[in-house]
C-alpha cells in the first residue's frame, strides 16, 4: 500500500470564523475527516497553521526540509495551503526540491472545509488522487486543474476555478494527470536556503529614476514588472539607474505585468534599454516563480555570473 504524507499549513481550507474574520483553526486530522480517504497509508503533520498571507520564504524552506527528511518513507506528499500565496509556495518548492521522482501536490480552497458548498472536499480528494497516481514534480491541484508548480498563478479572488498556468502546456485536468505516463527524473536534489532580500517593483506611468534607485538599494535582487514585453521608459535616467544598481551588486530581473506570453526585451527599443543596462530577462517565468528563483539563486551564488547561471536554466 502506498504511503502519503499530508502536510497542513493553515489557509482558508482550515479556517473558521472567530468573530473577527476567517482564521485557520482546523487541525490536519479534521481536514482529513472531511473527505473519503483513498486506499493508502496516510500520516498527517502540521508544522504551522497560518493564513498564507503571513507565510514567508522561511516557512517554505521548513516545508522543503520536512519533505526531504521524509522523502524515502513516502510515495507522495499533499500540502494544504492558503490560496493567496500558494503560487509562491509551489514555486519555492520547485526551486528547493529539484528533479524529484515523487509527486508533491499543493491544494487549498476558496471556502473553508465544512462550509456548505465548499470546494475543499473536491480539491483535497483530487490532490490525494494525484499524489497516488500522478506524475512526479511540484504541482498545484485546484478545481480539477493540475498546474506545474513553477507556472501557477491565482487569477480570481472568489471563483472556485481560481488558478491558471502560464501556458496551456503547464496545465492538465486531474483525470489526464492521473492517467498520463510518468517519467520521474530521479536524482532528487534538495536545497535548504532562500535569500529573502528579493522584491518586485511594478512600473507605473511617471515612476522616477529616484524611486527605482531608492527601492533597489534595499534588496539583493529586484524583479521589475515592466510594460508589455517587459519594456521600460528609456528616458528620465531609468536605464542609467539600473546600470548603477547592477554595478553596486543588485541583480536586476525584467519581467512583464501581463500574465501570459512572457517578456522579450529584444523587440522594442524601450525593451532593449533594459537589456543594454544589464538586466536579466525572465522570459518564460511568472513573476511568482521569478521571485523564488531569484531568492534561490541569491542563496547559492557568489557573483553576478553565478547568479545568472543559476537563474536562467529555469527557462528551459
Amino acid at each position: 500500500m502506498k504511503k502519503i504524507l499530508f502536510i497542513a499549513t493553515g489557509g482558508t481550507i482550515a479556517s473558521g470564523n472567530s468573530g473577527g474574520g476567517l482564521t485557520p483553526d482546523k487541525t490536519a486530522e479534521e481536514l482529513l475527516s472531511g473527505i473519503k480517504l483513498p486506499e493508502a497509508e496516510i500520516r498527517a503533520v502540521q508544522p504551522f497553521s497560518l493564513d498564507s498571507t503571513n507565510l514567508t520564504p522561511q516557512h517554505w524552506t521548513e516545508l522543503a526540509v520536512l519533505i526531504r527528511d521524509n522523502w524515502r518513507e513516502y510515495d507522495g506528499f499533499v500540502i494544504a495551503h492558503g490560496t493567496d500565496t500558494m503560487a509562491y509556495g509551489a514555486a519555492a518548492l520547485f526551486c528547493l526540491i529539484q528533479t524529484p521522482d515523487k509527486p508533491m501536490i499543493f491544494t487549498g480552497s476558496q471556502l473553508p472545509m465544512g462550509e456548505q458548498g465548499s470546494d475543499a472536499p473536491r480539491n483535497l480528494a483530487d490532490a490525494f488522487r494525484c499524489a497516488l497516481q500522478g506524475r512526479a514534480g511540484v504541482w498545484v491541484c485546484f478545481c480539477g486543474r493540475v498546474i506545474a508548480g513553477n507556472a501557477a498563478r491565482k487569477v480570481h479572488t472568489r471563483d472556485f476555478d481560481a488558478f491558471r498556468g502560464f501556458t496551456q502546456a503547464d496545465e492538465l485536468t486531474a483525470e489526464d494527470f492521473c492517467t498520463a505516463e510518468s517519467h520521474p527524473e530521479g536524482g532528487t536534489l534538495f536545497f535548504n536556503r532562500l535569500d529573502q532580500k528579493a522584491a518586485v517593483l511594478k512600473f507605473t506611468p511617471g515612476i522616477s529614476a529616484e524611486m527605482v534607485h531608492d527601492f533597489g538599494t534595499h534588496v539583493n535582487a529586484l524583479i521589475i514588472e515592466g510594460y508589455g514585453l517587459g519594456d521600460i521608459p528609456d528616458g528620465g535616467g531609468i536605464p542609467q539607474t539600473l546600470e548603477t544598481l547592477i554595478a553596486c551588486g543588485v541583480r536586476i530581473i525584467m519581467t512583464t505585468q501581463v500574465f501570459q506570453g512572457g517578456c522579450d526585451l529584444s523587440v522594442y527599443e524601450v525593451g532593449q534599454a533594459a537589456l543594454n543596462a544589464g538586466a536579466i530577462p525572465a522570459e518564460g517565468m511568472t513573476t511568482e516563480y521569478a521571485v523564488m528563483r531569484a531568492m534561490w539563486a541569491l542563496a547559492y551564488s557568489f557573483s553576478a555570473e553565478d547568479f545568472r547561471r543559476l537563474f536562467l536554466p529555469a527557462q528551459d
